[in-house]
């Protein structure tokens, strides 16, 4: 009779898998990238630094709760953006491709970790190795068209 019981639950269960919608793109790499990626990786790279003019420098750092929270949730974004890039629809192959948006997630993540310990020092450096990781996958599928566009329509 249990036999029978989890059997029969089994079925249930196998057929809810089946009835759930599949994960789909919706929207498309060129949003993805222009919607979260770019003012995402923007706010990181705006938020630690220094100026240097004529007679001043000026650090620029998270000063208080709410300058983190926008670095950690840019961050945050940037994570999820990299497993984005990795959908059926989006992805440009399952080799390289998969191999750059993953360097995008483990970006991402390790911002994360850095925001949330308030380390000035790590998002500088986190945030130059994003740049990098964004460069190299521009180099390797964007600029290969025509490097002289910026963004299509």
């Amino acid at each position: 009779m249990q036999k029978q019981i989890y059997v029969a639950a089994l079925a249930i269960w196998i057929a809810a898998c089946k009835a759930s919608p599949p994960i789909k793109a919706v929207s498309t790499l060129e949003e993805v990238m222009h919607h979260m990626v770019i003012p995402n990786a923007q706010v990181i790279w705006k938020s630690v630094g220094t100026i240097y003019t004529v007679g001043k420098v000026e650090e620029i750092q998270p000063r208080n709760d709410e300058d983190w929270l926008a670095v950690e949730q840019s961050a945050t974004v940037l994570t999820e953006a990299g497993n984005l890039l990795m959908m059926e629809g989006r992805a440009k192959d399952t080799g390289r491709w998969m191999e750059r948006a993953r360097a995008l997630r483990e970006a991402g993540a390790s911002l994360h970790q850095a925001a949330k310990a308030r380390d000035v020092a790590a998002v500088f450096e986190r945030g130059g190795n994003l740049f990098d990781t964004c460069q190299g996958c521009h180099f390797e599928y964007r600029y290969e068209k025509d490097p002289n566009i910026i963004r299509s329509h």
